[in-house]
């Protein structure tokens, strides 16, 4: 084979490669659409007790009806049928596309950090004596409404709170947020469901698990202080991760 067919043979293995890799990112940035807009706020709403109950700080649109509606929840008595009246809202009076501008692009800079991150757990959770769940696409879905993040651990959906201006709660970083959300999704079953955990414990191990792992490569990245502290002498080194379902066993049984 000639020098120059040769060359440009490697040059299309490089290009190829480099192709591949860039399509097997672990994120996947998801547009916003009216009806996910609609369908945060009524989960919002449908679970407004809880949420304030922990604490939370709530965002929702500032309209008459979200607080009639909100009203009507902490009676009890908010359900399905009041979806179209909030769909309707956001349709007419809240939804723009551009609003979602700024977090997007700031999420897009940061997914070769990400893609670092769950590579290293996927690389490292064979060693552990539980199962962390990984998808093989995390879909990021943006919403003005709700909480800070949210999961869904059946579909690796990941919700992530953003404003107009590309600010998230928490953290300048929303990468801090995302791998929460992750972590979240992965110890959703082997842990959190295993043990039947508090709402603060779950917190408190999910940050505890991320600080542990990432705390070189997230520096901003904090434990809340949720749950039950104890636990912070058994959980408190990187090792620890690998036996995290023998820790949390021994520490139910306290």
């Amino acid at each position: 084979m000639k020098p120059t067919k040769l060359l440009l043979l490697h040059f299309l293995i490089f290009s190829l490669s480099c192709n591949s890799q860039a399509q097997e990112s672990w994120i996947e940035i998801v547009q916003p659409t009216i009806e996910q807009e609609a369908t945060s706020i009524w989960r919002t709403i449908n679970d407004i007790n809880f949420l304030e109950e922990q604490g939370y700080h709530i965002n929702l649109p500032k309209d008459s009806l979200i607080d009639s509606l909100v009203k009507k929840s902490k009676s009890g008595n908010f359900g399905n049928e009041d979806f179209a009246a909030i769909y309707t809202l956001v349709e007419t009076k809240v939804f723009e596309q551009k609003n979602y501008e700024q977090a997007i692009r700031k999420v897009g800079n940061e997914i070769n950090l990400l893609n670092n991150l769950l590579d290293e757990i996927n690389d490292k959770k064979a060693d552990w004596d539980w199962d962390f769940k990984m998808f093989k696409k995390y879909r990021v879905v943006f919403t003005l409404y709700g909480t800070g993040g949210s999961y869904d651990p059946d579909e690796g959906i990941i919700t992530l709170l953003t404003n107009q201006q590309g600010g998230f709660m928490n953290y300048k970083n929303p990468a801090n947020t995302i791998i929460h959300e992750i972590t979240h999704i992965g110890m959703e079953y082997s842990i959190v469901g295993k043990y039947n955990l508090s709402h603060g414990l779950k917190e408190r191990i999910v940050d505890t698990f991320v600080y542990l792992m990432f705390q070189e490569k997230l520096p901003e990245y904090s434990v809340q202080t949720m749950g039950d502290a104890n636990i912070d002498q058994y959980l408190n080194k990187k090792k620890d991760i690998e036996s995290l379902d023998e820790i949390i066993s021994a520490f139910s049984k306290k």
